[in-house]
């Protein structure tokens, strides 16, 4: 199970415009009504009335792993501290001493990096917005915003903390345990029922008295909170919040995770680790029954009691099942290796024997949370690293080495003559505000010597770059090979089933072993080539401290989407997949031009190669929507790698395709079997309108695509004209209502219900589309704004609900890239209405009427950001069975054209100018029958047909439109600003001129 949250959108908008169909000269005129439904149309997001507040997206589109994840809502700024070894004893690294074999201790203990009154919460632990409830509650974790703390929960921490100060003061707890059994109690009714399914016991028999009890706390005994140190008092509080958690039915999320810029779907899209091991030189790593499942090797010593290495291993493998951990790559398997004896101490033979032990398991990252007191990188690695047992592997194993927890510079040279080739990373650690641990050990200015020989300490030039390839080789000074992660305070698996925190370098190393194990995933052959995979973690990390590498921070923090990113955009060899045929894109073209709205309709991608140093790698890049996180040939599409390359165009000054401008949300992908994928997308939308009732509309549809979108079919309700007649330049639900846009109209009356459609690629450049939408209306719903006499209000009683069924075949060719054209077909049904027009008698359309249209459609990209489009409709009506007023002989038409430019203020925006003439009656009759006299001379009556004409009353509407759109914080926004005008004055009741916005926002 993945971890779960909900995205929501703003939306807000400006009023909109209702049709009004002219039915000129007809005696039954006074009957026929114009409601502000006629459309079938919905008032749109873009043109709705301002409103405020959160709509809940649709379920299945919703992609809680593609949000960003925040454990906590401030900071936590630990400071220096006592160092508490783990299990209770206060020693840091002096004391672990053998003889004649130096001393190697883990880089670990339970580091408290506290010295002071901290509070680690700064008011609350958010781990999410809204509220969260365990397993089955009304509202799930999976579907709701979450908060795990919050005033209805728990009070402020601080004022918790000030109880406590006052219990010391005058001895008296009794306020503190009456404050803590309050928190308990909210805590049962919250919690009560998933404790009782996760342990067969209530919430003080499976949890409360147990945690108690770990902290020595004794409920019945206030005075037994006084004997908690000030550092204890504060863990003891994040401790409960982790572990309430563990009850959520969800995986925990940790602040390290957003330092990283790592999210589960990261790890889901690069594969998670499958096929790649990593080794772990560390104390027994199988206590934990998660993390022993992904162990394929385990050797040194056995019966060592210490969940130091089960610590480590959840941050890199932890599944992701709903339950305590997540581990970056979850999918890896561990090859473990425990050279610490009962003394807790281990000689550099063991590691050397343990470092060839987990090579020949197959490991391609060894993580080395090891090392001695007093220095960074020991000279002692020399001679593991020089050993015949280790350097065999040389060529396929980078090391990952924690930098220790002294809070010291390296200051003396590492001498490792004969051992430079090998491929090792020091890694520092950083508290959550992205400052170097007090207690982290730092490279300094210290150099990696070769006989003395210090090479090349000029490689890192002043503009920011190596001089050199190979300068993991050639670079003697040890800042080259450092980084820094997040190491304070982290979330790691017990080793008894639980969670707990740590602090040290040890969890810093972890989280870049796990990145490496991405990276040996979705690209194997790096596991040859290690030098290349440590450029790739290095060059990809933020820079912290002094511009550049320095002597504190090395390379900076580890950056894990950035590493599975390419380094530099400008120096890729892109090559574009559209509808069957290739084409190189040079970089310079793509910085210059962008990326033409054409493509992201046609569904192309990029497939992009990056020279490292002595190896390659590619990415598949989607530039549909549809394809995110889609699957080709078994790799995803990268949609993470799209948004940082849209970053680099918008940064250079050139467009992107702004989502904005369309009313289709981005979907939810996941590949299928063999080659098969699926998209989800989905939003609620709260609409209103002159007369409307407010009301909630649904917008979700689902698409299969078989491989090489060779086939497709899909399915849902809501925005069917967009998903069925939607071109590059025409992807407004606006553009399809009758009353406001001149594209496809037929198709508009019938959308806002069920649709399906498939489409059929018959030639590489041919495609076939067959399609059907919908629109049912209750008629309390359809009639709702309609003005009429109040006498006849029962007639209301005997009208049917309206439906409108329209049914399309289109072509569409694609001659290039840079031109769609497409000939559509469109017949349309309406029950009791002639194109959205009702009648308080329901026998003057009888069986209602059918519309056939024609749409011509094309676009086309001219460069520079520019593409044209344009879409026009002619159409013909006539009535179906018997009715009072025969319709018939008519002519109907629409059209729409316009132009888009992207990067029009910047990389990241886009304007679309167009003109719409809306559904207009070009000519047609309309017969109706009435008793009249028809001999004057005599006074005899009888039945009359009479015929007239009902066509455009003083001219055809022209209406220009212009929108603006951009998207924000790396494509999770979008805002656009809409404006339109009428250019010829057709009825009073119609605004002159409309404006209004619309900003959405995925949380």
């Amino acid at each position: 199970m993945h971890l779960h949250s909900t995205k929501r959108r703003l939306l807000a908008a400006a009023a909109i415009t209702l049709p009004v169909m002219p039915l000129a000269g007809s005696p039954a005129a006074a009957q026929m009504l114009t409601p502000a439904a006629a459309t079938a149309q919905p008032v749109e997001a873009d043109r709705a009335v301002p409103m405020t507040g959160f709509i809940r997206a649709f379920g299945g589109e919703v992609d809680p792993q593609t949000g960003f994840i925040r454990a906590f809502g401030g900071g936590i700024d630990p400071k220096t501290g006592f160092i508490r070894a783990f299990g209770g004893s206060l020693q840091p690294f002096t004391g672990f001493i053998r003889a004649f074999e130096g001393e190697v201790s883990p880089h670990t203990g339970f580091i408290r990096a506290f010295g002071g009154d901290i509070d680690p919460y700064t008011g609350f632990i958010r781990a999410f917005w809204g509220n969260l409830t365990p397993e089955g509650g009304e509202l799930s974790p999976q579907t709701g915003f979450i908060r795990a703390f919050g005033e209805g929960y728990i009070p402020r921490i601080d004022d918790t903390l000030h109880l406590w100060m006052q219990g010391d003061a005058s001895g008296d707890y009794g306020p503190l345990a009456a404050q803590l059994q309050s928190i308990a109690d909210d805590g049962a009714a919250i919690w009560g029922d998933a404790v009782r399914q996760r342990t067969g016991k209530d919430f003080a028999e499976g949890f409360a008295n147990r945690f108690y009890a770990d902290w020595g706390i004794d409920p019945a005994d206030p005075a037994s909170l006084g004997r908690l140190s000030v550092v204890d008092r504060q863990l003891m509080m994040l401790d409960w919040h982790d572990e309430m958690l563990g009850f959520s039915g969800m995986d925990n999320t940790d602040h390290w995770m957003n330092a990283v810029n790592w999210r589960p779907a990261l790890t889901q899209v690069q594969g998670g680790g499958r096929n790649t091991t990593i080794g772990l030189v560390d104390f027994f790593a199988a206590a934990d029954s998660d993390v022993a499942s992904k162990v394929v090797f385990d050797g040194g010593y056995a019966d060592v009691d210490n969940p130091h290495g089960t610590a480590v291993g959840s941050l890199m493998v932890a599944s992701h099942d709903g339950r305590g951990v997540m581990g970056i790559a979850p999918e890896a398997r561990i090859a473990a290796y425990n050279p610490f004896d009962a003394s807790m101490t281990a000689g550099w033979d063991d590691v050397r024997a343990g470092i060839a032990a987990v090579a020949r398991a197959g490991a391609s990252v060894v993580n080395l949370s090891l090392g001695v007191s007093g220095q960074t990188l020991p000279t002692d690695w020399r001679g593991v690293f020089r050993a015949s047992a280790v350097d065999s592997h040389k060529d396929r194993l980078i090391y990952v080495i924690a930098a220790g927890n002294d809070g010291i510079a390296q200051t003396a040279n590492i001498e490792m003559n004969g051992a430079l080739d090998s491929t090792f990373l020091v890694v520092g650690s950083v508290d959550p505000g992205g400052t170097i641990s007090s207690f982290s050990n730092t490279p300094g200015t210290a150099c990696i010597t070769d006989g003395g020989d210090c090479k090349n300490r000029a490689a890192w030039n002043a503009k920011g770059s190596f001089e050199k390839t190979d300068y993991l080789k050639e670079s003697g000074l040890l800042m080259n090979r450092f980084l820094v992660a997040p190491g304070e305070l982290i979330l790691v698996a017990d080793g008894t089933g639980g969670v707990t925190r740590m602090s040290g370098t040890s969890f810093a190393a972890p989280l870049v072993s796990g990145a490496i194990a991405l990276l040996h995933d979705r690209w194997p052959w790096l596991r040859n080539h290690p030098r290349d995979t440590a450029k790739i973690i290095l060059e990809s990390a933020q820079d912290l401290g002094a511009p550049g590498v320095d002597a504190v921070y090395g390379h900076g923090l580890l950056d894990i989407e950035a590493s599975q990113a390419p380094l530099d955009f400008g120096k890729l060899k892109y090559y574009r997949v559209m509808n069957g045929s290739v084409s190189e894109v040079s970089a310079k073209t793509l910085g210059r031009g962008g990326v033409p709205a054409g493509w992201s309709a046609q569904d192309a991608y990029f497939t992009a190669f990056e020279k490292i140093d002595s190896a390659e790698r590619d990415f598949l890049i989607p530039l549909s929507d549809r394809l995110f996180n889609a699957s080709l040939g078994g790799r995803s599409f990268q949609d993470f790698v799209y948004h940082r390359m849209i970053g680099w165009i918008g940064g250079g000054g050139s467009n992107r395709h702004i989502a904005a401008l369309t009313d289709l949300v981005p979907g939810t992908a996941m590949p299928l079997a063999d080659g098969w994928s699926m998209v989800m997308r989905g939003r609620t939308e709260q609409v209103a309108g002159a007369g409307h009732m407010d009301r909630t509309m649904l917008r979700a549809s689902v698409e299969v695509t078989a491989p090489d979108n060779a086939f497709s079919v899909g399915f849902g309700h809501g925005d069917g004209a967009v998903l069925l007649g939607g071109t590059g330049g025409l992807q407004m639900t606006g553009d399809f209502n009758p009353q406001t846009g001149g594209a496809n109209p037929l198709l508009g009356f019938a959308s806002g219900g069920a649709h399906v459609a498939t489409t059929l690629r018959v030639a590489p450049k041919l495609e076939l589309q067959m399609g059907v939408t919908r629109q049912d209306r209750p008629i309390e719903q359809d009639m709702a704004g309609a003005f009429f006499n109040p006498a006849d209000a029962p007639l209301l009683q005997t009208l049917d609900d309206y439906r409108a069924v329209a049914t399309q075949a289109k072509v569409t060719w694609r001659p290039d890239g840079a031109v769609s054209l497409s000939a559509a077909f469109t017949r349309l049904q309406e029950a009791g209405a002639f194109l959205g027009v009702r009648s308080l008698d329901r026998g003057d359309f009888g069986a209602g009427t059918a519309s056939n249209g024609v749409t011509i459609a094309g676009d086309a990209t001219v460069g520079s950001g520019l593409s044209l489009f344009a879409s026009g409709t002619l159409a013909t009506s006539a009535s179906r069975g018997a009715a009072a007023l025969q319709v018939g002989d008519t002519v109907s038409s629409a059209f729409q054209l316009g132009v888009a430019k992207q990067a029009v203020l910047g990389g990241a925006d886009r304007l679309r100018l167009s003109l719409a003439q809306p559904l207009t009656m070009e000519r047609g009759t309309m017969r109706y029958s009435e008793r009249a006299v028809i001999d004057r001379e005599t006074g005899e009556i009888g039945i009359v047909t009479r015929e007239v004409g009902i066509g455009v009353p003083g001219g055809r509407r022209m209406l220009a439109e212009a929108i603006y759109g951009t998207d924000m914080a790396d494509g999770r926004g979008s805002a656009s600003l809409f404006t339109s005008a009428e250019l010829r004055e057709h009825d009073p009741d119609m605004p002159a001129w409309t404006v209004g916005g619309n900003v959405r926002w995925g949380f």
